[in-house]
């Protein structure tokens, strides 16, 4: 059993600085830090829990649940991550320091905060669409610059 599942089952939290930087502007890495609570399901929309994939732990966001579990997106990315299951969940978020600050993901500006994130999807979604094309406009550009 890894340290976040053992203070989870004994502790009922984990409190760890945050690294990566998915959920920005929310979470900094290396400054800011996360509580972390065992969860109670069924999860809903907005939730952060935190889950395994690919042998290691992540938190991202529940942009939506469906029969099959949820599908989930970090607050800075636009690649959305489906079916992930109660059984992946090992704890969901339950407050948060930004900058020093103390933030419960019960207060409402919080809650604001998270609905306008999730509304915000589409857009990030065609920001990186023309991030993508940009850069292999370039990359394709400078591959034929250096040919001839």
């Amino acid at each position: 059993m890894n340290n976040i599942e053992k203070a989870l089952k004994e502790n009922k939290m984990f409190i760890t600085k945050t690294k990566g930087d998915s959920m920005f502007p929310m979470l900094v890495e290396g400054r800011d830090s996360v509580i972390i609570a065992p969860p109670e399901f069924p999860l809903k929309k907005y939730d952060v829990p935190v889950y395994r994939r690919d042998g290691h732990y992540t938190m991202h966001r529940i942009v939506k649940v469906t029969n099959k579990g949820y599908i989930i997106c970090g607050d800075n990315r636009s690649h959305l991550e489906k079916d992930i299951t109660d059984k992946d969940i090992i704890g969901v978020l339950a407050a948060f320091y930004h900058n020093g600050k103390l933030i419960k993901c019960t207060d409402e500006d919080y809650i604001r905060y998270a609905k306008k994130v999730c509304r915000n999807l589409p857009v990030r979604k065609i920001k990186s669409l023309i991030r993508r094309v940009f850069k292999t406009a370039a990359l394709k550009f400078k591959k034929n610059r250096f040919l001839q």
